[in-house]
């Protein structure tokens, strides 16, 4: 059984400017998010058999989506998971398509998923206990392909790693980007 999900890595510099991020809310009370695991969670799958993974894995590929940014624009504290994280206040259609077909992929499988409506995020901190103030600017998320993770344990934690990528199509679609009207 492995513990997978699928979600969406990020580009050099996007882990650059979150790592800087993590750097300035760090203070000894969390515990940060190394670097290399940055990523946005699709939809989580808990443990799964062989069998299953083998049949997201292929009906995966079926997938029609187009790339996609999001617009992390908040720092939030969740206070039940005790996590702190970049949030997005808006969420593009193109995110949510892929988001209900790999949903809808994973249901068909029997996998049982949470229900919870979906909200794109960075966890940044973990085992945080109060919010932090940190004024910075927009952290915008591009994606081009989206992966199937797989969480490991390791000594010190947790290690996540790609098991397989698929493309997403076409431009990238920057969302709600909020622009001037004329």
């Amino acid at each position: 059984m492995k513990r997978l999900f699928f979600g969406l890595e990020p580009t050099d510099e996007t882990r650059e400017r979150c790592t800087s991020i993590i750097q300035a809310i760090a203070n000894g009370a969390n515990q940060p998010v190394p670097a290399a695991n940055l990523h946005v969670t699709l939809v989580f799958l808990g443990l799964l058999d062989a069998a299953k993974e083998s049949a997201l894995l292929e009906d995966a590929a079926t997938v029609a989506c187009a790339k996609t940014a999001i617009i992390f624009d908040q720092l939030s504290h969740w206070q039940k998971p005790g996590i702190l994280c970049l949030a997005a206040s808006d969420t593009a259609p193109e995110l949510l398509s892929l988001v209900g077909q790999l949903t809808a992929l994973s249901k068909k499988w029997g996998v049982t998923l949470d229900g919870r409506p979906y909200q794109a995020h960075v966890t940044l901190a973990r085992k945080a206990k109060h919010p932090v103030g940190l004024a910075f600017g927009p952290v915008i998320w591009q994606a081009d392909t989206f992966c199937l993770f797989e969480s490991c344990p390791v000594e010190n934690g947790v290690e996540y790693r790609v098991l397989k990528r698929w493309p997403m199509a076409g431009q990238v679609a920057i969302g709600s980007l909020k622009r001037p009207t004329p």
